[in-house]
């Protein structure tokens, strides 16, 4: 097929050449020329990004293939749901089924390779008659996703191309490559916040069930030139054998094909586990997911290397033979076009193993999800075999609303969830009316179990007694205490009516609920839901009145909760709560009290993003503008040139590392303008600020820094401590929270913290408005040395001057995920108004 055009005559230059990046709409404008030459491309824009690029799908296969996509997907729904089929025509779809791989791009923008190797592989698939390509196109239907994250690609190909021939070439760029989560947009894999996940989830796993979806990754300079499975221990405890042994399988045949062709520095089973979900999405719905993580260049900037100057980590050993690195790399010049001729390799290697192989997918595939329904008995199973045969959600919670979305995450991610429709008691289990019931024994329910139990995390030791392996991910994942939902495991509910939940997600089942009575003077909104903040934010925010309840008080023999907010009612009132009728429960308060309300003024919040990007201020923006908090982002200078007291009623400081904070980029290698951090004059104006009345708001490293460099009356006894002594990576812990106290309002007395060695405080002067508690303090994840910090403060106000700075151990919005502490941070602003 020599009238297709290549990849370098459209371009003007070969896939990864020295010093240049195609751009994002030249890899668009390229994958749709493909469309219009080729009978076995067909290129789809599913939808827009965040910044509203273009997000492409690309199905490469056979054109009898490509002309019967929605039989062949047809065919991937029927066998994910093997309640449905009987052996015979089970086999039958297996034997008619297509290999379904998914192949997807630089999620993470400064890993170009992967994208920039796309159009050549696209080209390869579209073009070649060789027998190896014939038989890929025959066999597999690939999902070529050629960018998981186009904005970012724009970001950092305008950043590379402004560094070329200055002293900062090939640096990466001094802010976020995706526009809220930067490095962590691959963690989102069980909270779907991100618009490009849920276009991916939408149109790629939960449309097709891809066997085997390809994950194109890179990492650091100095060690192995690429990495893949088999994966290092743990495995997450719910992934199914077979797929655990598939994905070993197929990693150490791509291993083996890149070392047969002459490629040097591929390992496997280093770094990288596959123990957290947020990562993992395939592994619980029937495939695998592969990683492959080549070594970077400086973006498209060549380096060198010397062999002595390749560096041993985590488990990597560059630089020696061994059965997991036959063949070391010596050296040398390392290019963009290595990388993209490494992952074009992989790529092969991956779709012809699918190829040769296609009925073992397919057939492995159905057999992990026949195991899943079969294996824990049927839905109204005994509970004998060890492990809750389901979870009940109660409708009855402390924050309605957030265990609706937890409901409505667990049904996108296509588990089924049940309502029961009476109340019921057997054996002394019950459920009530509108519990929500979810079964273990159904084809995702290792998805739904890994989501809602606890996390045993193995303790892992570099050798025996000793320090512990720092996990690669947080160890705990549990969403309802993460999110403040109560859920419990029973091995069998009791018998009565339930409905499977279809359609509308149950947040927007709620619609029901009448309104607010249209002739009250005013309404109240609880506290305890977060979202209450939404409505308050778009009233306060547009200048309405907003007040609220600093004690318990009585109205009309209605007592109001400490932190019950009370709106006057209006027209623009009415209109915000009709819009929030689904997920709050607002009500008519005939009779304002006297006393006890507080008229709030809406705060004016400024957020430190430094210029070293800060993926924790990215995620902080995302939870801000999902809630309608309005803010003014500051810069180095902004700090540095103080002021600040005039403008912001708080300036908050998300958690960042300590040298980032004080020192930023270096001068050596980026501009002025980008290098030098906070400094002495930044830390002098957060000083003055707060001094003068201001309040700052800081969280697990930036806690550290500004208690420090502002001498607070706190101190911090972990600090002090080996991991030997004290350990807790990404672990949920137990917080006791002081309710009364204006940054508590709205809290459970006891909630769940993801806390990630962050500091604990001993406080000489100032409040504790949560500590961790001295009893049971691990709720989910691994903890070291838990009686150490029992008893010491996870949020407390310090004082100094007439303003306060607030500190937190760990971080309250974790990843958008931590909704059960969002409040703490959202009362810690709405009071900084003086």
């Amino acid at each position: 097929m020599n009238d297709i055009t290549t990849p370098e005559g459209f371009l003007g230059f070969p896939a990864g050449a020295d010093r240049k990046l195609a751009a994002w709409p030249e890899i668009v404008g390229y994958m749709e020329l493909l469309d219009k030459q080729s009978d076995r491309v067909a290129v789809r824009e599913i939808g827009r990004s965040t910044e509203d690029n273009p997000f492409l799908l690309c199905y490469i296969s056979a054109p009898n293939n490509l002309s019967r996509l929605d039989e062949y997907r047809a065919i991937q729904q029927t066998l994910a749901d093997p309640r449905v089929l009987d052996d015979a025509d089970a086999d039958g779809a297996i034997s008619q089924a297509r290999a379904i791989v998914a192949i997807t791009c630089s999620i993470h923008a400064t890993e170009v390779g992967g994208t920039q190797m796309s159009p050549e592989l696209a080209y390869l698939l579209a073009s070649s008659d060789d027998e190896r390509i014939r038989a890929i196109l025959d066999n597999v239907i690939l999902l070529l996703a050629p960018s998981l994250n186009p904005d970012g690609l724009v970001r950092v190909k305008d950043w590379y191309d402004a560094s070329l021939d200055t002293h900062f070439e090939g640096s990466i760029p001094p802010y976020l490559y995706h526009k809220y989560t930067g490095h962590d947009n691959n963690r989102d894999w069980f909270m779907f916040t991100q618009r490009e996940t849920r276009l991916v989830v939408d149109h790629v796993h939960n449309a097709w069930r891809p066997h085997i979806t390809y994950d194109i990754h890179q990492t650091r300079s100095d060690g192995m030139r690429m990495i893949l499975p088999p994966l290092m221990d743990p495995v997450g405890p719910n992934v199914d054998p077979i797929l655990q042994s598939e994905l070993s399988a197929l990693g150490a045949h791509m291993a083996a094909q890149l070392t047969a062709e002459g490629k040097a520095g591929v390992a496997v089973n280093v770094v990288y586990d596959s123990y957290s979900p947020s990562r993992s999405y395939p592994h619980y719905h029937g495939g695998v997911r592969v990683l492959s993580e080549a070594a970077s260049v400086r973006i498209a900037s060549p380096i060198t290397l010397s062999e002595a100057s390749l560096r041993d980590d985590r488990g990597e050993l560059p630089r020696e033979r061994t059965w997991n690195h036959p063949l070391p790399w010596s050296g040398g010049e390392w290019t963009l076009r290595d990388i993209v001729e490494y992952d074009l390799s992989a790529s092969l290697a991956c779709l012809e193993h699918a190829a040769r192989n296609r009925e073992w997918w397919v057939r492995n595939s159905y057999e992990a999800l026949r195991r899943a329904v079969s294996d824990n008995g049927d839905n109204e199973g005994d509970g004998q075999d060890g492990g809750p045969r389901a979870f009940v959600i109660p409708e009855r919670q402390h924050d309605p609303a957030a265990a609706d979305e937890l409901t409505d995450l667990l049904r996108y991610a296509d588990v089924e969830v049940f309502e029961c429709e009476e109340s019921a008691h057997r054996d002394g289990v019950s459920v009530e009316a509108g519990d929500k019931l979810i079964f273990t024994s159904q084809p995702y329910g290792s998805f739904a179990q890994t989501m809602l139990e606890r996390q045993q995390y193995p303790d892992m030791r570099q050798y025996p007694g000793g320090p512990p392996k720092r996990p690669y991910d947080a160890t705990a994942h549990s969403l309802p205490l993460k999110m403040g939902v109560h859920c419990r495991e029973i091995e069998a509910p009791p018998p009565g009516r339930r409905r499977l939940l279809i359609g509308e997600f149950g947040i927007l089942a709620r619609n029901g609920r009448e309104p607010p009575d249209a002739d009250a003077p005013a309404y109240t909104l609880p506290a305890e839901s977060n979202a209450s903040a939404a409505v308050v934010n778009r009233l306060l925010f547009q200048q309405h009145p907003v007040l609220r309840a600093m004690a318990a008080v009585e109205s009309e023999g209605e007592r109001l909760r400490p932190g019950t907010w009370v709106v006057p009612a209006s027209d623009a009132t009415r209109d915000a709560l009709e819009s929030a009728r689904a997920r709050i429960d607002a009500r008519p308060l005939w009779q304002r009290p006297s006393e006890g309300l507080k008229l709030l003024r809406p705060p004016r919040i400024g957020l430190y993003a430094s210029y070293v990007p800060c993926i924790a201020e990215g995620w902080t923006r995302f939870v801000f503008d999902e809630y309608g908090f309005e803010y003014t982002s500051l810069v180095d200078g902004d700090m540095r040139d103080g002021g600040l007291e005039s403008r912001f009623d708080c300036v908050i400081v998300p958690h960042q590392l300590v040298r980032q904070l004080y020192r930023g980029f270096s001068s050596s290698h980026y501009a002025s303008r980008f290098s030098g951090g906070l400094g002495d004059r930044g830390i002098a104006g957060i000083r003055r600020f707060v001094e003068r009345g201001g309040t700052i708001i800081g969280w697990e490293d930036s806690a550290r820094f500004l208690s420090y460099r502002l001498e607070l009356p706190v101190s911090n006894p972990l600090g002090r401590l080996t991991n030997s002594e004290f350990f807790a990576p990404g672990s949920l812990l137990r917080i006791e929270v002081d309710t009364s106290h204006p940054t508590g309002f709205g809290m459970p007395e006891r909630a769940a913290a993801l806390y990630q060695n962050g500091p604990a405080y001993r406080v000489d002067k100032g409040d504790v408005i949560a500590n961790f508690s001295k009893d049971g303090t691990l709720l989910s994840g691994w903890l070291i040395g838990g009686r150490r910090i029992g008893g010491l403060g996870g949020v407390v106000s310090a004082p100094l001057g007439l303003g306060r700075v607030i500190l937190f151990g760990f971080n309250p919005i974790f990843r958008a995920q931590a909704r059960g502490t969002y409040k703490l941070l959202f009362n810690a602003v709405y009071h900084s108004v003086r």
